[in-house]
């Protein structure tokens, strides 16, 4: 099955990142004049079908040798593969952010969800490329990471959210919150269950600015500190192309008329 073996920026990979957009343009297209209701049922309704997707997915990896050599010297364990990282928390935060209507959430999901998700499928780790895509742990890895794309798109498309510089101080309060928690957490697994528990990456990561990051602060979770701000400019620049856009057709679904100001 060489020939769908999907390899960054090649024909397969390249395919499902423009399958990726156009799922995201379609779901806009097909729902943006339905109901409200229908809308938040179809948004979360993926959100769960792609939990359930990641279930499957941690599974196959579980079974997986080459992966349980690479990241678990002392054996699998599933308490490090929770949906709990910067990206995949998304995948329950979309939908309780939806059916509570909270625009702190919203608005970590919509930024957060999409740009880290797509920097997974951009960026692979060596053991998710150069294999099949219908091996079920690259299919999981890949489709969860796509779907979650294309959830947080949908948030603003679908009329749910839209960027606001106001909401910047909350989300980034959210995000501190969030990356407290997992650290919390992470110091109770390592203590007990999963000496390798690294939720938001709290304990450093082989990941180019992270390792800046740790080189300037080596302490665990605030060696993160400079990352709000980068958020934040992250965010800024959104909300300016945002507001640039805000009279086109594709920024104009119907909750962002006045009834969406009433509702948030």
């Amino acid at each position: 099955m060489n020939e769908f073996s999907i390899t960054p920026f090649r024909g397969l990979h390249l395919l499902l990142l423009l399958l990726t957009a156009v799922a995201a343009l379609l779901i806009f297209l097909l729902l943006r004049k339905k109901p409200e209701a229908r809308r938040s049922r179809l948004l979360i309704g993926m959100c769960f079908f792609n939990l359930v997707l990641f279930a499957g997915y941690k599974l196959s990896l579980s079974m997986d040798v080459a992966y349980i050599r690479a990241y678990y010297p002392n054996g699998f364990s599933i308490f490090n593969e929770l949906p709990l990282h910067l990206c995949n928390i998304n995948l329950f935060l979309i939908p309780l952010g939806v059916w509570k209507r909270n625009r702190s959430i919203m608005g970590f999901s919509f930024f957060v969800a999409p740009l880290g998700a797509l920097m997974a499928l951009l960026f692979p780790e060596p053991l998710f490329s150069g294999f099949s895509l219908f091996l079920p742990q690259i299919f999981g890895y890949y489709v969860t990471h796509a779907l979650l794309v294309v959830c947080g798109l949908s948030l603003a498309t679908l009329g749910f959210y839209r960027p606001d510089p106001r909401d910047i101080p909350r989300i980034l309060k959210t995000f501190g919150l969030l990356a407290v928690g997992a650290h919390l957490i992470n110091l109770l697994l390592r203590l007990t269950l999963c000496p390798e528990a690294n939720y938001f990456f709290t304990y450093g990561a082989e990941i180019g600015v992270l390792k800046l990051f740790w080189r300037i602060i080596p302490a665990p979770l605030l060696y993160g500190l400079p990352a709000p701000l980068i958020l934040a400019g992250y965010m800024y620049a959104v909300c300016a192309l945002s507001r640039l856009t805000r009279g086109s057709w594709l920024s104009q679904p119907p909750l962002f008329r006045k009834k969406s100001e009433e509702v948030f």
